[in-house]
């Protein structure tokens, strides 16, 4: 019975818990995966005027054609940061166009096989073309040698990176987010008891149930979540305890923070927190998530780029908690 009455007594305190929503440097949250109008996003804007959809090369067969695309869209992702693809990129800004050439040597051509390539704007002038010769037999071409389609993928990456990038060709770091996608949650720290590994359990868990992609890898992070706690001195039979919950971006810059506070009483979460940990962690969560949405670089980001964490939008998951008298309003609904 004891047992019974200390976890009662346990839900109608945390059911209570009181929490600040602190969002650092934060006006008007927008609406998730919506964009506010007359507001700046430079670099979501950047990646969508970088972008470059590089359609099957045309003039030979489809398999080889999507191969010798698929290695210009590998280099200008990889080596120089633009966003690139075959398919899934109908907004991008940039459309770069090739076509097989079969030269007659009677011609003057300096090759049997020669690209040509063109990249324009959607909707718009030519940017740049040029003609890119092979040094191969029509019998190695149709041969279709990995070592050819990589050089033709790397000599035309860097040639359609110079147009794209402009001034900023060679500058480190075009899209810092490329590559990386979800949410770290790092270990928390300053709980009692088995607190530290049940909160971080429990916070897995609630961002994960409400669509958040998650990852194990820090560095492969796009955000990047942490719990701490502190708990004050036993004071007539009572503690006080703070929760934060800190998100931090890909330089661990801080984003915003979470908090929330309580008194216990002394002594009461120094062994197996339980429930306690699920109680917090989901009323935590629309605090968490409110400053993702607002720093999802993501929420603009053409499908298929691979950025990070995104969640459907619905109803709240948070437990709504009553209001303490002469303490901050719980979480909105």
């Amino acid at each position: 019975m004891c047992d019974r009455a200390w976890h009662g007594m346990m839900r109608r305190l945390i059911a209570c818990c009181v929490i600040a929503l602190i969002v650092a440097g934060c006006g008007k949250l927008p609406r998730p995966f919506e964009r506010d109008e007359g507001v700046s996003y430079p670099l979501a804007d950047n990646i969508f005027l970088d972008g470059v959809a590089v359609p099957p090369v045309t003039g030979t067969t489809r398999p080889m054609g999507k191969l010798l695309s698929t290695a210009v869209a590998k280099i200008l992702e990889k080596k120089y940061e633009i966003p690139a693809a075959v398919q899934g990129l109908d907004r991008s800004r940039f459309l770069l166009a090739g076509e097989v050439l079969t030269n007659n040597r009677q011609s003057g051509a300096p090759t049997d096989v020669s690209v040509r390539w063109t990249l324009t704007e959607r909707d718009k002038e030519i940017v740049g073309n040029f003609i890119q010769d092979i040094d191969v037999t029509v019998i190695e071409w149709e041969y279709g040698s990995p070592q050819v389609i990589e050089m033709i993928g790397t000599d035309t990456g860097e040639r359609v990176a110079r147009m794209v990038l402009g001034d900023r060709f060679g500058e480190a770091g075009q899209d810092r987010f490329l590559g990386r996608s979800g949410v770290y949650l790092a270990d928390v720290q300053g709980a009692p008891g088995d607190g530290n590994a049940s909160l971080r359990r429990a916070m897995f868990v609630a961002l994960a149930g409400a669509g958040v992609a998650m990852t194990p890898d820090p560095k492969k992070a796009v955000f990047q979540v942490q719990g701490i706690v502190e708990l004050d001195a036993p004071d007539n039979g009572a503690q006080a305890i703070r929760i934060a919950w800190d998100v931090n971006d890909v330089n661990d810059a801080s984003l915003g923070r979470a908090s929330q506070a309580n008194v216990v009483p002394a002594g009461s979460l120094d062994g197996r927190w339980g429930q306690t940990a699920a109680f917090i962690a989901a009323a935590a969560l629309d605090g968490v998530l409110n400053i993702i949405d607002q720093h999802d670089p993501t929420q603009l980001r053409a499908p298929d780029l691979g950025g990070g964490p995104s969640r459907p939008v619905g109803p709240s998951r948070t437990r709504i908690l009553d209001q303490v008298p002469g303490r901050a309003p719980p979480p909105p609904r």
